[in-house]
């Protein structure tokens, strides 16, 4: 189509088809006959037409359309708002996420310095243990040795 549809135009087109549509044939042909001449004039397709007739019919009044329109802007604004909340959402549980992740691996570090540190806890309890051994029985040895001694009891009397 060269040029864009005048409204004007489409209204001739729609009357033209109600007539198209009457059941008197006279007048059904010679509406048919105007068509074809307008469709020459305007260089306009069978396609063109029909693809014209659908934008047309498929329009709603303009108020409808700016209501629509600022509905789905609404919309719009709530899915924007809800998509930042989400994306604060996931930031601060991708913070979450690393600190837990950070104190994971602190505590299994602790956990195999714990481990590490066992074998020689034990050892230097057995070595404490042994050591306080020996303290006690040298000094039990010591306490003996100068203490004055007494003279020994014959305990066979104690058989007869």
């Amino acid at each position: 189509m060269s040029r864009a549809p005048d409204p004007r135009e489409v209204k001739i087109l729609s009357d033209i088809l109600a007539l198209v549509l009457d059941e008197q044939p006279g007048h059904a042909a010679s509406a048919l006959e105007r068509i074809r001449q307008m469709a020459r004039r305007d260089s306009v397709t069978g396609g063109a037409l029909k693809n014209l007739f659908i934008t047309r019919i498929g329009t709603v009044p303009q108020n409808d359309a700016s209501e629509r329109e600022n509905g789905l802007r609404e919309r719009i604004s709530g899915l924007e708002r809800r998509l930042s909340r989400s994306e604060a959402d996931t930031r601060a549980a991708q913070t979450r996420l690393g600190r837990s992740q950070m104190d994971v691996s602190l505590l299994q570090m602790e956990i195999a310095t714990t481990r590490m540190q066992k074998p020689w806890r034990y050892v230097a309890l057995v070595f404490a243990v042994g050591a306080g051994l020996l303290v006690g029985i040298a000094s039990t040895q010591l306490y003996h040795s100068l203490t004055a001694t007494m003279t020994p009891i014959d305990r066979a009397s104690y058989l007869r």
